[in-house]
């Protein structure tokens, strides 16, 4: 079995979407506001091995970073985002800029550790708690 997943989902797409209108492309936000918007875009509840896969895979491309117990968007995202803004299906569009970019095993490990002091997983649960996902 393979330790990481290293195709990009739907998903991934759903939660860069999610953080981009959550942030507004600036600053950082809460996972559990991200979560939301993802509900309120989509009606989707994603998984916690859905979130955590994304985030993992967005980190190792360098999109997605965690500060303070925040998510935020990173300078190199923003600059490939301006590409594809303004695309008429938004989460299409990032999915294939998503398409473009490599993951391999190696680029995996720190965005797993760093996921892990992040405390995603009790993040997590207190969204499910006060949400009921």
């Amino acid at each position: 079995m393979l330790k990481y997943n290293l195709s990009w989902q739907r998903t991934d797409a759903q939660l860069l979407e999610a953080l981009l209108l959550a942030t507004g492309g600036e600053g950082g936000t809460t996972l559990q506001d991200v979560l939301l918007m993802i509900d309120a875009i989509d009606g989707d509840v994603l998984t916690l091995q859905e979130v955590e896969q994304a985030l993992e895979k967005l980190m190792a491309v360098n999109y997605v970073s965690v500060q303070k117990n925040k998510l935020s968007l990173s300078p190199p995202f923003m600059q490939d985002y301006e590409d594809v803004s303004g695309a008429e299906d938004e989460q299409q569009a990032l999915f294939r800029l998503l398409e473009a970019k490599e993951l391999t095993p190696e680029s995996m490990d720190e965005p797993k550790i760093l996921l892990k002091k992040y405390k995603l997983k009790s993040y997590y649960q207190q969204y499910q708690e006060q949400f009921g996902g």
